[in-house]
């Protein structure tokens, strides 16, 4: 998540469909630098959640590439400051998909955190940024039904952070063709701290140029590159889903 993600964000409210992104650089499936495909939503909410699955292996020539759910983002904290937290599936350039959560807070460089590596194409994961409920401002992060972080404070954000959920890619500054397929199956947001998930209504659609959007019947929705992606077969899938417990 970077500070072209609160511009293209800023478009998609405004259009009410699709960011409106500069041109597919040349070499690459995509913008030059970061692009985005998902649904974020300009209201606030006390968490969003998310089943993640790659349905394929990621293909990633530089960069990387990720599908996350999160709230805020840059100029969204006190002042007009970064802030943001984010969880869900990674994957670089020689390496292989993990799963992650990132906070941002004024004042402190971005935190990244592995909670898992070698994912393989396929299992599913469960994975929620939720306020807690009796601590206000306070969040936690979410995997397959048991906390996955320790409570972090965000400065100001009761009732204010947007929440999204967003494939993201990035080329490292030098024009690449990223492949990547991702589900997103049960995408919700809590209505109050600790839960109270409903359906992610009143969401934007962020589709940048090489990559799209596509709904599912489940709640969900699959972001993938525009040009294809060899599934993998014969590989072992894991689906654990509980349900997540209020926070």
């Amino acid at each position: 998540m970077r500070v072209r993600f609160l511009a293209a964000l800023a478009c998609a409210l405004a259009a009410g469909s699709m960011t409106a992104s500069p041109g597919v650089s040349g070499g690459g499936c995509g913008p030059r630098g970061y692009s985005y495909a998902g649904l974020a939503r300009a209201s606030s909410g006390y968490g969003v959640a998310a089943s993640l699955s790659a349905v394929g292996q990621p293909l990633v020539q530089r960069g990387h590439v990720a599908a996350w759910v999160g709230v805020g983002g840059p100029g969204q904290g006190p002042n007009g400051t970064d802030e943001w937290l984010q969880a869900g599936l990674n994957r670089a350039v020689g390496s292989t998909s993990k799963l992650y959560y990132e906070i941002a807070r004024p004042g402190l460089s971005v935190r990244y955190v592995e909670l898992a590596a070698d994912v393989p194409a396929g299992s599913r994961h469960s994975v929620a940024v939720l306020e807690m409920s009796g601590r206000r401002g306070v969040w936690r992060v979410w995997l397959d039904g048991r906390p996955a972080s320790p409570p972090l404070f965000l400065r100001g954000s009761h009732g204010r952070l947007s929440p999204m959920a967003i494939a993201e890619n990035w080329d490292a500054g030098t024009p690449a063709c990223n492949r990547y397929q991702y589900s997103f199956r049960h995408v919700a947001v809590a209505a109050s701290p600790g839960g109270s998930w409903q359906p992610f209504a009143g969401a934007e659609l962020m589709q940048d140029p090489g990559y799209r959007v596509t709904r599912s019947g489940d709640e969900g929705f699959v972001a993938a590159s525009s040009l294809p992606l060899r599934v993998a077969k014969n590989r072992p899938v894991r689906s654990v889903v509980p349900a997540l417990r209020p926070g």
